[in-house]
């Protein structure tokens, strides 16, 4: 904001510096340049539209009030229900449904109940559980003059109709990170909307137990068909295994092991044996064998040592000889039993010699025999191995297409078995009803009814209502062209703005300070009291700040010859001319103030007098300014009236007179101020602009569109007049948005506020 001095009526001194003035009140004016903060110019948009925001709240809030107090009364009543995602395991079996088995994600499995809790069939079995396709009433809507066409409809439309109310009114509402769900239902009646909610719960936790036993009915059947299918292809395929064995003489034994069992040939199994005996005969073989070859190098020898004859012998002849060794030590050599016990002794060593003799010769022929017997024995197990594995080569080539056969029986017979199992598993888990749904909580009827909810809609319907007044704010904004503001003044413009004058009534049509001296010259008052009233109107102060910007308006001050126009008619240009003219006269100066508008003169209603003559007398060439001219009650102030009305006003102000009478008119008054008619419609305005050295153009405020000004503007331009400023006057401060914050701040030299 910029603060221009301004001086008391009566003290205007003309100096070319702001140094000679006296400031004694101070008028804050925008500068051109000054930005708005957003908020403030918001708010003054809304403040300067209130009634059109406060209509559309007023507006808004009636009708939610109208609408909640119209609105049926309805009662919300909800149960709460858990879904697990598994059913509790009565038996360790594999459920048949992919539910029960968690084989869905999460959300996928939740969001499946939740439209299942929406789905027409369950609403069908509320409707058939609650009777609701015969409740009139409820179909209705609790209407009684709905009630004779509900009855009218057939049964199936009812039956429709009350299906689609079930399931348009049920509510499902999951409780986030939980396996509960709360089921809830809206009607107008707060008993029903309960017995509603309970039913679709417990309908809910029917049809699942329902589904569930479909499920393993159809399981059942299913695996039951199967197994019929399975069981015939199994038994074809053992037929043709069996026919085929008997065909190709085929003879299979079952095996049996800890590992398992299975079927091989008859000529397979008997060659295993006799290999097995094969492998027996060869190591006898090797033993008879080796046997065979040690008793012939001494192996009998020492067979002979283990005869029992020999060692009866041997044993005979040591006992001899140690009767002998003490017969000899007691008799001597030639002792007769000596001799005899010698000759006993020799006859031993010939038995002992012929029975190791025997003995040798007999071990020799057993192991012989022997030897000669596991020989024969392993050639005979050996053709006949040999003779198997020739029959079994030519089984194997006929068992091909058995093993084909057999595996086919075998596949089959696996097939059968692993139906037959689950078969036996689906009956065990049908008949058991497991459930994964339970009630937690039942609805119960509601004391107070869900909706309307009055407070909401009131807040809604506020809510509401400043966004349509806010937006309708805006829009009147951007419509009302005619909202020109002293900080939008030179942006939408262009042109300076000298200052501003504030609306106070029917006063803002004359000078606000000729009424006071008229007054005070009739002897009502005296004139220093009428000068005292008027410098304490707020109407003179803003016209004495904007005479003191004019006064700074040009490098050399105040233009000599300057012209005060509008865009139209009562705009406030001759008070304003009236005024600039009343401050230069004030501060010593001769001032000549001219009565442009020939078409409508004022200054002659102003000033109180006749007009008779005036400038089209002067235009006309018959008069001069010496002859028209009068004072004024105004110190310094000279008026030049407009005369009558010409025929052509215009050719008149386009000929070199006017400029010549301006001429004329500097030469014997320090300023000329000339009130010009409005600019748009007429040729006159920009006709006397063009001759004066600065224009000043007044804008009313809240009634000139900025584009009839800027045309107006243009106008003048278009001339070349030379546009010092303008002054925007009738100016509402409250009525703009501004209130008491931006306007006019007094702060006389004498303490007076």
């Amino acid at each position: 904001m910029t603060e221009v001095p301004a001086v008391r009526p009566g003290s205007f001194e003309v100096s070319r510096s702001p140094r000679d003035y006296e400031p004694t009140s101070t008028v804050l004016i925008p500068e051109a340049g000054e930005e708005e903060a957003a908020v403030r110019r918001y708010w003054r948009i809304f403040y300067r539209h209130r009634r059109a925001v406060l209509g559309a709240v007023a507006l808004c809030l009636s009708f939610a009030l109208i609408v909640s107090l119209l609105t049926q009364r309805q009662y919300s009543s909800a149960g709460t229900i858990q879904v697990n995602r598994q059913a509790p395991k009565v038996v360790d079996i594999q459920q048949v449904d992919q539910e029960a088995t968690g084989g869905y994600p999460n959300m996928e499995f939740y969001l499946t109940q939740y439209t299942l809790l929406k789905s027409r069939s369950l609403s069908e079995a509320v409707v058939h559980d609650l009777n609701l396709a015969n409740n009139f009433l409820y179909l209705a809507h609790y209407k009684q003059n709905r009630l004779e066409d509900i009855r009218q409809k057939p049964p199936k439309e009812r039956m429709d109709l009350a299906v689609e109310m079930v399931k348009g009114k049920t509510i499902v509402s999951p409780v986030r990170g939980s396996s509960i769900i709360s089921v809830g239902f809206t009607s107008p009646n707060a008993d029903l909307s309960a017995k509603i909610a309970n039913s679709v719960a417990q309908n809910f936790i029917q049809s699942n137990l329902t589904r569930r036993f479909e499920a393993a009915a159809y399981a059942r059947t299913f695996l039951q068909k199967q197994l019929t299918r399975t069981r015939a292809k199994l038994e074809v395929s053992e037929r043709n295994a069996v026919r085929y064995a008997q065909q190709q003489g085929l003879i299979k034994v079952r095996t049996g092991t800890a590992e398992g069992s299975g079927e091989q040939s008859l000529l397979a199994s008997q060659l295993g044996e006799l290999s097995t005996q094969l492998t027996a005969a060869h190591a006898q073989r090797a033993q008879a064998e080796a046997q065979y070859r040690e008793g012939s190098r001494g192996s009998a020898a020492a067979q002979s040592l283990t005869s029992v004859t020999v060692s009866t012998l041997r044993q005979q002849k040591s006992e001899l000889v140690a009767q002998l060794a003490k017969f000899q030590s007691d008799f001597g050599p030639e002792y007769p039993p000596i001799i005899a016990l010698r000759a006993q002794i020799v006859e031993l060593d010939r038995q002992i010699g012929r029975e190791e003799t025997r003995v040798n010769s007999s071990v020799a022929q057993d192991y012989g025999g022997r030897y000669q017997q596991a020989v024969a024995a392993e050639r005979a197990l050996q053709r006949k191995v040999d003779q198997l594995k020739s029959q079994l080569i030519g089984e194997e080539g006929r068992s091909i297409e058995y093993n084909i056969l057999q595996r086919d029986v075998d596949t089959n017979r696996a097939l059968y078995d692993a139906l037959l199992q689950r078969f036996k598993e689906v009956g065990i888990a049908g008949g058991v009803g497991a459930n994964n749904v339970a009630i937690v909580d039942p609805a119960i009827p509601p004391e107070w009814p869900s909706s309307p909810n009055l407070l909401l809609n009131l807040a809604l319907g506020l809510i509401f209502g400043i966004l349509i007044g806010a937006a309708a704010a805006l829009i009147l904004e951007q419509l009302a062209e005619s909202i020109i503001l002293p900080a939008e003044f030179q942006k939408k413009l262009g042109v300076a703005l000298l200052g501003a004058t504030p609306a106070v009534g029917n006063v803002q049509r004359t000078a606000p300070f000729l009424p006071k001296l008229i007054e005070a010259k009739s002897g009502n008052h005296r004139p220093q009291d009428a000068s005292a009233l008027a410098e304490n109107s707020s109407l003179a102060e803003a016209y004495s700040s904007i005479a003191a910007a004019v006064q700074f308006s040009t490098s050399n001050g105040a233009p000599r010859s300057m012209s005060v126009t509008s865009t139209q008619e009562n705009e406030g240009k001759s008070t304003t001319a009236v005024s600039i003219a009343r401050a230069l006269g004030s501060s010593g100066l001769s001032v000549l103030l001219i009565d442009g508008d020939m078409r409508r003169p004022s200054l002659h209603r102003t000033f109180q007098r006749e007009n008779k003559r005036g400038l089209s007398d002067v235009l006309t060439g018959h008069g001069t300014i010496a002859d028209l001219v009068e004072q004024t009650d105004l110190p310094g102030v000279s008026v030049l009236l407009g005369g009558k009305t010409p025929p052509a006003p215009a050719e008149l102000l386009a000929a070199p007179v006017l400029v010549q009478l301006i001429q004329d008119a500097t030469k014997q008054f320090d300023h000329v101020v000339i009130d010009c008619p409005p600019v748009l419609g007429l040729a006159d305005g920009p006709l006397i602009s063009r001759a004066v050295e600065g224009v000043i153009f007044v804008v009313e405020a809240g009634r000139t569109r900025s584009s009839q000004a800027r045309h107006a503007l243009d106008r003048l331009w278009a001339v070349r007049a030379n546009i010092v400023g303008a002054v925007l006057t009738k100016l509402d401060n409250r009525a703009a948005g501004y209130g008491y914050g931006y306007g006019y701040g007094y702060v006389y030299k004498y303490g007076k506020a």
